[in-house]
């Protein structure tokens, strides 16, 4: 069995602190998501993390995310996805040198992970664009016996908010395209949404991850942040490819706290 920790949306500033008027500090609330992780979870497989880690993504941005995964979770194994907030190059450079995969694949036991890129410079809605699609699709041709899992930044279906359907993935059918060839696809992961999802299409789970920082409101018509608490997912991954998954809550600042 393979064990996966999902996180998403830690928005770090250019300097620790909150990144608006009314929001918790970025920086202590991955700090309090990163510790629950130590003490509740065993050592997993693979901790994901899937984009909109930076606010500003400048390079310090970054460099503090590193050195707050070595203080805190020293030695595990990290994967990453850039979100619409996020500079794909500096996180990448940041990743790479670290030691870290971003984007790519991995195989774990009998399941194949595949991190896909839908950060589109400069928009807050995501794209998957053809290189990516044929890679994804390569990928998934060549581990035809392997269970697979994708992760993505954008939600890929409307999640009932309007104001944030409107910024999700603009060529779901594209992606589902390349799934519906590869019956051994049985979950994809996403953040962005800032809140916990779960939907299901042709026997693949779509699961939406909490922000490490701040929650959006479910069920929008408008941009609303909610009281809930900060959070990650967990997932294990069987040999059969059955998924269990859960999603924990992290107490940290208070609603009072959260409100723009």
């Amino acid at each position: 069995m393979q064990r996966i920790l999902q996180i998403s949306d830690t928005h770090l500033g250019r300097e620790p602190g909150p990144i608006r008027p009314g929001y918790p500090d970025s920086d202590h609330q991955l700090a309090r998501v990163l510790e629950a992780l130590v003490r509740n979870e065993p050592r997993p497989d693979l901790l994901w993390l899937t984009g909109d880690l930076a606010e500003d993504p400048a390079p310090e941005a970054y460099t503090r995310l590193l050195d707050l995964l070595d203080r805190h979770v020293p030695g595990w194994p990290l994967a990453g996805l850039a979100g619409n907030h996020d500079e794909w190059c500096e996180l990448d450079r940041a990743f790479t040198s670290a030691g870290h995969l971003l984007d790519g694949h991995r195989v774990q036991g009998e399941w194949v992970l595949v991190g896909v890129n839908s950060a589109v410079p400069g928009q807050a809605a995501g794209r998957i664009e053809p290189a990516e699609l044929e890679r994804l699709e390569r990928v998934l041709t060549r581990h035809p016996a392997h269970w697979a899992m994708i992760a993505i930044h954008h939600p890929v279906v409307p999640i009932g908010s309007a104001w944030m359907d409107r910024i999700g993935l603009t060529n779901p059918d594209d992606l589902f395209a390349v799934l519906d060839r590869h019956p051994r696809v049985r979950a994809c992961l996403f953040g962005h949404i800032h809140q916990d999802f779960r939907s299901e299409r042709r026997g693949v789970e779509l699961l939406g991850c909490p922000s490490t920082c701040i929650q959006f409101a479910p069920g929008s018509e408008r941009f609303a942040l909610d009281t809930e608490h900060a959070g990650y997912r967990m997932l294990e991954l069987h040999p059969d490819g059955r998924i269990d998954t859960r999603v924990e809550r992290v107490p940290g600042a208070g609603p009072e706290e959260a409100r723009a």
